[in-house]
């Protein structure tokens, strides 16, 4: 069994947005398909979608779905900028690194 490999939490943020922009394409990104895009366990993926939340870059919004109601999320235009910043950060200082792809 190997050793695990964690993310730096620029990364984990990096890959939120990322994922909140695709799902964004549709109108609005699910919870639950945030949290499997990002790779993340649920109790972790709460925690840096309340620090992203709180840094104002996502909205958070019930809506309805059928009968019952879900979780989604849309970027800010602060968020907008900021996942461009992190984008181009990442190029800059991880291109050639192994796990700038992930």
């Amino acid at each position: 069994m190997g050793v695990a490999k964690y993310r730096p939490a620029i990364k984990i943020v990096l890959k939120l947005l990322e994922c909140i922009s695709k799902g964004q394409s549709k109108g609005r990104a699910l919870k639950t398909h945030v949290i499997q895009c990002a790779n993340l366990k649920t109790t972790s993926a709460e925690k840096y979608i309340n620090i992203v939340k709180d840094a104002g870059y996502i909205e958070e919004k019930r809506v309805a779905w059928g009968a019952r109601e879900v979780t989604v999320y849309e970027l800010t235009p602060l968020g907008k900028s900021r996942y461009e910043w992190f984008k181009t950060i990442n190029n800059e200082l991880f291109a050639l690194n192994e796990w700038a792809s992930e």
